[in-house]
């Protein structure tokens, strides 16, 4: 896309974060929350490390405008947001990601109406269901064959359950996955539209597409009518930071602005949003240089991981299941039974290196332009010493954590809220089969359900109930965190 100076000059400012710095630089005297008055009130040792940031940590006063109410500066970060990422317009989340989905399930659903999920969405997903009271129609993700991992949906599972259900209200799928796999966006949004409705998809992991000429396009490029990006993710914001992207008329905007208004905090955290403004900004000034510098680094890494027989990792090819693959993402998929990935992931901490997530068989390196070639450096070190036995073409899929497409099929026997809200009891594991799930089992990370309420507890996720218990492994949404009972319908 062609950008001229006068998009250069208008991206090149950070509204928000300008109006804080001013205001900050007057040294007012602030009779308003919060009540460190701009840190002169604070922790004494924590003083230190806080203190520029308590200085712009304020609140809606005058010139520092609204969010729930944008007029001013606000205002004028989100709209050059929309320039930056494609959009027509643009939301600031101080909630995550979360945020944004549950807001967009709201705005497209009432009580009772349907809307078509990818099973493998994350949990606030779910939530957004559970708090419209709607009708999930659940399609499957395919699975890759190499990782054994779940991947994006198919177009015909999308336009077969289209059909089926033509009353549904909208389609929400994640794009890029947990892991950086994705689908052909521009199709999929062409699938949906014939239907008439809107195209919803989960970005979270993908704030950083479509602005380096390796990376996929974004979901808004696409012809998606809405994504949410977690720019904390991915891009160089603070945690909990997110934004909301809207294009077209298939999304009533008044609703989504009053769902919206109930979920964020009204009194949202400036230094939040003010960072927000700084990553769109860093990404089109910096960060596009800093994407060819990482992306660099991390095509050295996988190759010499090549060389490795004890380890594989996903590559695109004709036959894949997905169409795109982050390269930012590097999943490290082990070809031999005496290393699981939780051993891995506790070999790579003792060395200072923190992965984003482990499971039986993988583990997951997520790489940003913060990344560094010492921090590269360090992970081939570890890994070029260690040396496992090799099981050479190893089937990943036979290990018993990992993922078929059956994990994701089972009978929803009620509704979700209606689960949520029914007299339930706790039952030992070992004794749920054939019993409604009342509470919801989630692996975390990544936050995607492996049970969900009013679904029936059948044999195959039993084991892998039983397998997560064994391992010790982090859930949330259950009452009892090491899983010895579960809660079901009475």
């Amino acid at each position: 896309m062609e950008r001229g100076a006068a998009f250069w000059n208008r991206q090149r400012r950070a509204p928000l974060y300008e109006a804080l710095i001013n205001h900050a630089r007057r040294r007012p005297h602030p009779f308003h929350v919060p009540g460190h008055k701009m840190g002169r009130s604070f922790d004494q040792e924590g003083k230190d490390l806080f203190q520029s940031l308590l200085a712009i940590d304020l609140t809606e006063i005058s010139g520092l405008d609204d969010l729930h109410q944008p007029e001013g500066v606000i205002a004028e970060a989100q709209a050059l947001a929309a320039e930056a990422f494609g959009a027509e317009e643009t939301r600031f989340l101080v909630g995550g990601t979360t945020a944004g989905n549950l807001a967009l399930v709201l705005a497209v659903c009432r009580p009772g109406e349907k809307i078509i999920v990818q099973r493998n969405c994350h949990k606030s997903v779910y939530h957004g269901i559970m708090l419209a009271r709607a009708v999930p129609v659940f399609v499957v993700p395919a699975i890759d064959p190499v990782t054994g991992v779940a991947a994006g949906l198919r177009r015909e599972d999308v336009e077969r359950a289209l059909n089926l259900h033509p009353d549904a209200k909208a389609v929400f799928l994640t794009n890029p996955t947990y892991y950086g796999m994705g689908i052909d966006l521009a199709k999929m949004a062409a699938v949906v539209h014939r239907f008439g409705i809107p195209l919803l998809v989960d970005e979270a992991h993908g704030s950083h597409y479509g602005f380096h000429p390796e990376l996929p396009q974004s979901a808004m490029r696409c012809g998606a009518d809405a994504s949410v990006q977690s720019t904390h993710k991915t891009g160089v914001a603070m945690t909990m930071c997110a934004m909301l992207h809207l294009k077209g008329e298939r999304i009533d905007r008044s609703r989504l602005y009053q769902a919206l208004g109930m979920i964020q905090s009204s009194s949202p955290s400036y230094p939040l949003m003010a960072s927000l403004d700084l990553a769109r900004r860093h990404m089109l000034t910096e960060g596009t240089q800093e994407l060819e510098r990482v992306l660099a680094l991390m095509k050295r890494l996988r190759e010499r991981i090549a060389t490795l027989p004890w380890l594989l990792f996903p590559e695109l090819a004709e036959n894949s299941v997905y169409t795109t693959l982050d390269p930012l993402k590097l999943m490290l998929c082990l070809r031999t039974s005496s290393l699981s990935g939780f051993e891995l992931k506790q070999v790579l901490e003792r060395h200072d290196i923190y992965p984003e997530l482990a499971a039986p068989d993988h583990v997951l390196l997520a790489s940003s332009t913060g990344t560094c070639p010492e921090d590269v450096e360090r992970v081939w070190q570890v890994l070029e010493r260690l040396a496992p036995p090799s099981a050479g073409s190893a089937n990943l899929l036979a290990r018993t954590g990992a993922v078929l497409s059956s994990s994701f099929v089972r009978e929803q026997v009620m509704a979700m809220h209606e689960a949520l809200a029914s007299r339930r009891i706790a039952v030992p594991l070992e004794e749920a089969e054939g019993r409604i799930a009342a509470e919801m089992v989630i692996p975390y990370p990544p936050g995607i359900p492996l049970l969900v309420p009013g679904e029936r507890i059948d044999a195959q996720v039993l084991q892998r109930l039983v397998f997560m218990r064994d391992q010790k492994l982090h859930a949330h949404g259950v009452h009892d965190p090491d899983l010895a009972t579960i809660q079901i319908v009475t």
